[in-house]
């Protein structure tokens, strides 16, 4: 049965490099706290006709507003699937496995299965394993969970690392009006494919099991 790598600095020192480094120097809090109270405000107004109309058009890391938490969790939706649909998914969910769990793109492809099946926390570990070692789409993930969760700060950091890198959206995650819609019912198959381990220091880590790649190719058929 696969096991975490045997040298543990591997996971620790790839998590190091996705950890927010000096959180709070230099942070503008009263900002952060007019952004909230300006977009709990807003959510309690009456919605208008087209605020009902399904957005096509990404959140963009160069709006320096806080997306609303609506928007960033259907975002993150949206990303989530259109990874899953990749051509390649399976494969590199494959490959994730095969490596010990060592592979940035199937722990992307890995954190966006945890993510659309109810495991935001598992999903954010991968997420931040992924953008540890340099992949892009993982972190602008992290940017949309944090903003969704009003994590500001964080949202904020990973922002900055997105407009670092003059992240593109449609360029890296494809057109947002493609993406297919979530049927729950059958994302909650992949469950008994995903088993637990307990690391000394990260706690509790979902792994996926090898039947998780045939699971994915027939879950993508169907949705």
């Amino acid at each position: 049965m696969s096991t975490l790598p045997s040298d543990p600095r591997t996971i620790d020192d790839l998590l190091a490099k996705a950890r927010t480094q000096d959180r709070y120097a230099g942070y503008d809090m009263a900002a952060a706290e007019a952004r909230l109270r300006s977009r709990q405000a807003a959510r309690h107004r009456p919605r208008k006709p087209e605020a009902a109309v399904a957005h096509t058009v990404w959140t963009t890391p160069e709006d320096d507003r806080t997306p609303d938490a609506d928007r960033a969790w259907w975002d993150l939706n949206a990303v989530s699937l259109l990874v899953l649909f990749g051509p390649d998914a399976d494969r590199h969910l494959d490959d994730f496995i095969a490596s010990q769990y060592a592979d940035k793109t199937g722990a992307l492809v890995f954190a966006c299965l945890l993510h659309l099946s109810g495991d935001s926390s598992g999903a954010r570990f991968w997420w931040r394993f992924a953008a540890g070692v340099g992949h892009l789409v993982a972190e602008y993930c992290l940017f949309l969970e944090h903003a969704h969760g009003g994590e500001y700060h964080d949202a904020d950091y990973w922002r900055s690392q997105l407009m670092r890198h003059h992240f593109e959206p449609t360029y890296m995650c494809g057109d947002r009006a493609t993406a297919p819609l979530l049927n729950p019912p059958l994302i909650d198959q992949v469950h008994p494919h995903i088993t637990r381990r307990h690391h000394p220091e990260l706690g509790a880590v979902p792994l996926p099991q090898p039947p998780l790649v045939k699971e994915l190719r027939h879950l993508t058929s169907l949705l």
